[in-house]
């Protein structure tokens, strides 16, 4: 985790939802924060890995998120007209409850009348379950109902699931397994109507592909995958679990073919100089103006962030962050204008203080224009007790490209506050 000396700036918002932003010498924005539930786990277990989905819109402009509630059930909310507006969101449709509480979901639309979930828990604590679950809609395309279908395991001894929808309709998920002494291993499985779950390289095969193995460092891989939309290849990058000695970042890639997709090599130091942690866990944008995927991860004991742009080639290019003015960066991610092609990060200031690994703090944003980044960061919450972000990530057809979104939670304990967030230009 980054561990800068010194805090440099501490400001306060109003206790309202309506927040007008302190401006940056680059950003001169609000954003209206609107909360959507209030059942929520803390962060940690209620929000997904930070490349992968917990806020989503659909084709027809309705917003969904995805999340585990304090009693560890998976819930969703939705909202059918302006998200931002008050009592927009629905009450929380719950799935039975599990026999281990469900965490970190990630979810993907298969059709406007159908989704999967995929989240840690359910029958067993360390499975790794696919939830189906149905959407019905009026005759004005407006969600009415959610139900849950029966879950199914898709892997034992498994966290950290990152779960995209695929160019061909189908899902791709990674997980991570680690065996204490023996290894640690990202897997993956590919999902399609027709054929079910089967490997990501091999339709054929009901065996999950191996993308990323390193039997010297059994430590936790925190992974996140994407799908590049101009030649359909698939990326992984993740870093290393906190007790981790390792600062190396872990990468591989695949190719994409008539029956799917063929996974390189993998390299186990992609970068020599990344964070560990869940909270330092590395995020994935498009980024269409460039023609980019865009990593981002949180550089070792700075309070920088490693911004990574590859190419199609596999060629990649640094644009980082200078020093951001804060005390402890955590939970950070990005999203990018896909008009003007500016960066907009997402992070944490959190205390540099006991208790360890807890990792709250204040909501902040910087933006990179015309190629430059601001050091100045822009308030979103000042509370000290928000932990976790997810941003809105795009999928192709669903018109997801409007003002910058995301959602986080807030509260140190359970039941926790989920907020919504949109940036105003």
């Amino acid at each position: 985790m980054a561990r800068p000396l010194r805090r440099f700036f501490q400001l306060a918002v109003p206790a309202v939802l309506v927040v007008l932003l302190l401006a940056s010498s680059l950003t001169h924005a609000s954003a209206t924060i609107v909360a959507m539930a209030s059942d929520s786990a803390v962060g940690k277990n209620s929000l997904a890995m930070s490349g992968s989905q917990d806020i989503l819109k659909d084709a027809l402009g309705k917003y969904m998120a995805v999340y585990a509630d304090a009693g560890g059930n998976l819930s969703v909310v939705w909202a059918n007209g302006d998200p931002t507006q008050s009592g927009a969101w629905s009450s929380p449709a719950k799935s039975p409850t599990p026999v281990a509480a469900y965490r970190r979901p990630a979810a993907v639309f298969t059709s406007p009348l159908s989704m999967r979930i995929i989240a840690e828990g359910g029958p067993a604590a360390g499975d790794l379950v696919d939830m189906p679950v149905s959407v019905s809609r009026d005759l004005a395309g407006n969600i009415a109902s959610i139900s849950f279908g029966s879950p199914t395991v898709l892997a034992t001894s498994a966290q950290y699931a990152s779960a995209i929808s695929t160019h061909d309709g189908g899902i791709v998920v990674t997980w991570n397994s680690a065996v204490a002494g023996v290894s640690s291993t990202v897997f993956s499985f590919r999902w399609t109507l027709l054929t079910g779950w089967t490997s990501v390289s091999d339709p054929l095969s009901r065996t999950p592909d191996t993308v990323i193995k390193d039997t010297a460092n059994a430590n936790n891989i925190q992974a996140n995958i994407i799908e590049r939309p101009d030649n359909f290849a698939l990326l992984v990058v993740g870093n290393r679990g906190e007790r981790s000695n390792d600062t190396t970042l872990v990468f591989n890639s695949a190719s994409y073919g008539v029956l799917g997709w063929a996974w390189g090599a993998q390299n186990l130091a992609y970068e020599t100089d990344a964070s560990r942690g869940l909270s330092d866990a590395t995020d994935l944008a498009w980024d269409p103006v460039r023609s980019v995927v865009v990593a981002t991860y949180d550089i070792s004991r700075t309070s920088r962030y490693g911004i990574i742009q590859i190419d199609a080639a596999g060629s990649k290019v640094h644009v980082d962050t200078p020093d951001l003015k804060l005390t402890n960066n955590e939970w950070g991610v990005l999203e990018v204008d896909p008009s003007t092609g500016d960066y907009y990060l997402f992070t944490m200031d959190t205390p540099l203080s006991p208790p360890w690994g807890q990792e709250y703090g204040n909501v902040t944003y910087t933006r990179r224009s015309n190629g430059v980044w601001s050091a100045t960061l822009t308030l979103i919450d000042a509370g000290i007790d928000n932990m976790g972000i997810s941003p809105l990530r795009p999928s192709l057809g669903t018109g997801g490209d409007g003002a910058r979104e995301i959602i986080y939670a807030k509260g140190k304990t359970a039941p926790a506050t989920l907020n919504f967030v949109r940036l105003n230009p």
